[in-house]
């Protein structure tokens, strides 16, 4: 028997749901359906490390219940995947045997984690990643109390963090590059970091490759370049890519870094399929370059374009852009827009300030913000983020002496240093960090 649905959703995600109620919202009479190969309702990952630590029950990680979609007449398959999907019939198959026919079909198949399955010892009871509810439950009924996280993005961050929250005697972050989070952090960002890893109990070591796993009939230790580590659980935290296999076999055009190509309306190359989440590639505010931001926000913002766009009401995606945030502790961190790795060869210049028991970095090039790196405080987050998505000067005008703002003092550093820029001859400020040479504002 084949089910005729209006809108036909792969994914139980925050993009399919996104998709799903958007698409409600705006034609209340057509049929959605939302086909999903986990067992649970929608539930918010980037909760799982709470989940995980015991801060937050797993009804507590939930966005949705199962009622909650009867509510918005949004019909759920779940426990079962999507293996086959039929272009020119306009239907999709399941693993279970079912058969589905459809008006307009949003791939919304997500990300998984990158496992290294050739390195030796990888395969061992004790391997894990954090991706879903099921990987949190199978860390939490596994017996240990050393381990090892492969990786220092946010999830390898908040998963260490959690294991020692949990009760873990010993956590140990592994980092391969010269520091950690080099793609969101400059070095004197990532040593700020380090500190507050350290100071919630985690030990970090970098620029230590993982060369295998040791064990017998179960991981007991983590070999490095440089050391053996004991340990009973290994969680590796090393990234994730698109969910596109589905895609690829159905013809569905990737882009060049691998995630399904769409343009600002979601739509794929076959007539009626659109994707949206972390399955897609999309335009990088900053660059203007295909990007794989595989962020929650971008999700749910792709999905509401997407489900618009199916229910007939034009809608554009505006692109993405990368923003590192997570909690060490109490300790906030957030880090956006360029590195200084990303800036070498260029005549950039930054601005580096501890107050407060707060560190902040800005990096300006060509009269803009160009990136911003914040630890332990969230003071001017908002401002700065928001001046470099606009990708204009800064404003100088609105940091007047004057200038009663919460930012004001910064702003005004930040003046003082553009003002001597645009004036070569006269001494530079002691404000200035450049590339040559650097000190606090």
């Amino acid at each position: 028997m084949v089910h005729n649905v209006d809108l036909l959703i792969i994914g139980n995600g925050v993009a399919g749901n996104s998709a799903a109620l958007t698409a409600r919202r705006l034609r209340p009479e057509m049929s959605i359906m939302i086909l999903g190969k986990e067992v649970h309702p929608e539930y918010a990952a980037p909760a799982l490390p709470d989940y995980l630590s015991g801060e937050l029950s797993k009804e507590k990680i939930l966005v949705k219940t199962f009622e909650d979609y009867i509510t918005h007449n949004i019909q759920l398959r779940l426990n079962d995947e999507v293996t086959i999907i039929d272009p020119d019939r306009k239907t999709v198959s399941t693993a279970g045997g079912e058969e589905f026919s459809y008006g307009k079909l949003i791939v919304a198949t997500g990300s998984f984690p990158i496992r290294l399955h050739r390195m030796k010892g990888t395969t061992l009871p004790g391997n894990f990643v954090l991706k879903t509810i099921d990987d949190v439950e199978a860390i939490v009924a596994y017996p240990g109390k050393h381990a090892v996280v492969v990786g220092s993005g946010a999830i390898g961050l908040e998963g260490g963090l959690a294991l020692k929250e949990r009760g873990y005697e010993r956590v140990t972050v592994v980092e391969a590059l010269d520091w950690i989070s080099m793609r969101s952090f400059d070095k004197e960002t990532a040593g700020e970091v380090v500190k507050a890893l350290r100071s919630n109990g985690l030990e970090v070591y970098s620029g230590e490759s993982v060369m295998g796993v040791e064990g017998n009939g179960r991981v007991q230790a983590v070999r490095t370049s440089r050391r053996v580590i004991p340990c009973d659980l290994i969680l590796w935290g090393i990234g994730v890519r698109p969910q596109v296999e589905l895609a690829r076999k159905t013809g569905i055009a990737l882009g060049e870094l691998g995630g399904i190509r769409v343009d600002s309306h979601m739509r794929t190359n076959l007539p009626d399929i659109y994707a949206c989440g972390d399955c897609t590639e999309s335009p990088d505010r900053l660059s203007g370059k295909p990007a794989l931001n595989l962020f929650w926000e971008p999700a749910a913002r792709g999905g509401m374009v997407a489900g618009a766009n199916c229910a007939g009401q034009e809608k554009e995606f505006t692109g993405s852009m990368a923003v590192f945030l997570t909690y060490i502790g109490q300790t906030p961190v957030v880090a956006f827009g360029k590195t200084e790795q990303d800036l070498k060869g260029l005549d950039y210049q930054v601005l580096a300030s501890h107050s407060c028991g707060g560190y902040r970095r800005v990096l300006l090039y060509g009269g803009r913000i160009a990136g911003a790196q914040f630890v332990n405080t969230m003071d001017g987050v908002t401002e700065m983020l928001d001046q470099l998505q606009k990708g204009a000067p800064i404003p100088w005008e609105t940091a007047e002496a004057g200038d009663s703002g919460k930012y004001a003092a910064l702003q005004r550093s930040l003046t003082a240093y553009i003002q001597q820029l645009e004036a070569p001859r006269a001494p530079l400020p002691q404000v200035l960090e450049s590339s040559a040479g650097r000190s606090g504002f």
